[in-house]
């Protein structure tokens, strides 16, 4: 695998190298990684990739920062080797790194995250995916999916696949479950953005099929083995929001990200199904109430999405 400087430098700073991140010196997180890029691009460095052979004076001179801000950056900088092992271990997992210094990652999070778009993610499966339009389909697990929800998440995915979106969930048991499951059945394509939990996931019945076809891609921000934990549903959920051209909520605890993916715009198309009490939180921020989802023209509703300019409309005006 070939990184440039700026992309192999980005890593080398912020990629957590072990699944319990029990690292000697912590990675940088998203805020962190911007601020140093621009007191990289402030001095006469100019690029991340310059930080290479930069010694601990050399970074407080140049950056202006303490001398613990420079060991630290200096340690991390020197990873070189262990990262290069991590990198050949997840390529033989089918498992490539990321960053946003690549030509591979998505357009729509650097547009709609600006600075907060993750500086890294990991991925398998079908690239072109990624770049393609998604319609996001999100739920908790934990919440039985009744028939009525199950015949709305068909009605969904079969609508995309006709449409030529893939479907893309963040694949917890239950509502994720069943979408996967649906868009196996008519020829669907899958994009799961994972709150950890990837290396498994990707060898799951049903997941492992539709990646050896080509039909579907993984995304996890973290480390192949971590396990999924609340926290990491919160960040990956704002990059799922992102790289939809709508979304549809059907269960939510409020804990995970919706919320601000709604109040930053991280999509403009944000619904939330109104048979589920919880919603009515993200329905009071902005989300638009959905109720009879079988009932949508989804094929107007589409025109909408792929717009951009359009204004957000209320899907009893389509009924």
């Amino acid at each position: 695998m070939n990184f440039s400087d700026d992309a192999f430098v980005t890593m080398l700073l912020s990629v957590a190298l072990s699944p319990n991140r029990e690292e000697y010196a912590r990675p940088l997180s998203t805020q962190e990684l911007t601020r140093l890029e621009a007191r990289v691009r402030e001095s006469g460095l100019r690029r991340l990739g310059k930080l290479m052979n930069v010694d601990i004076s050399g970074l407080m001179l140049h950056l202006d920062i303490s001398e613990e801000e420079a060991y630290r950056i200096y340690t991390l900088l020197n990873r070189g080797v262990q990262l290069s092992y991590a990198l050949e271990s997840c390529q033989r997992q089918g498992i490539e790194l990321v960053t946003r210094c690549d030509t591979g990652y998505p357009q729509r999070p650097l547009k709609r995250m600006g600075e907060a778009a993750p500086p890294v993610f990991y991925r398998c499966g079908n690239e072109a995916l990624l770049h393609g339009p998604m319609l996001a389909i999100v739920g908790i697990s934990g919440v039985k999916t009744s028939p009525e929800v199950r015949e709305a998440i068909e009605f969904l995915v079969r609508g995309a696949v006709r449409l030529g979106y893939a479907v893309l969930t963040g694949g917890e048991r239950g509502v994720s479950r069943v979408a996967l499951g649906v868009a196996q059945q008519c020829g669907g394509a899958l994009v799961e953005v994972l709150g950890g939990g990837m290396q498994e996931r990707m060898r799951e019945e049903g997941v492992a099929e539709l990646l050896a076809e080509g039909r579907a891609a993984l995304v996890s921000l973290e480390h192949p083995e971590a396990l999924f934990t609340v926290t990491h549903a919160i960040a990956r959920n704002k990059l799922l929001f992102s790289l939809s051209e709508a979304a549809f909520v059907f269960n939510t605890d409020g804990k995970r990200g919706e919320q601000d993916a709604i109040r930053s715009r991280y999509c403009d198309w944000i619904y939330a199904w109104t048979g589920f009490p919880a919603n009515q939180s993200l329905i009071a921020r902005g989300a638009i109430p959905a109720a009879n989802i079988p009932k949508l023209d989804l094929d107007e509703l589409s025109r909408h999405w792929r717009g951009g300019e359009a204004e957000q409309m209320n899907l009893f005006d389509l009924l």
